[in-house]
């Protein structure tokens, strides 16, 4: 995941950066970039709600009293 927020940080970077040498030459090409970084945030905010989904979807173990150390000491001695 840190690939891909360095890759779009750069690639949005060069975008703003091309983005504002275009409309000093040619207001054309200033519309097609800007529409590429619509296109960017659009992907960026799939791919945050996709790794947020994921990290919700993990099941936590439920930590019951038979786990807990004491109790199995216990166990332990009371079986010997």
């Amino acid at each position: 995941m840190t690939l891909q927020i360095i890759f779009f940080s750069i690639l949005t970077a060069v975008l703003n950066f091309l983005l504002y040498l275009s409309m000093n030459f040619n207001e054309h090409i200033s519309y097609l970039i800007l529409n590429f970084l619509i296109f960017l945030n659009f992907i960026s905010i799939f791919l945050y709600k996709k790794l947020v989904n994921k990290n919700n979807k993990q099941p936590k173990k439920e930590i019951t009293a038979e786990d807990h150390p004491i109790i199995k000491a216990a166990r332990e001695r009371l079986s010997k």
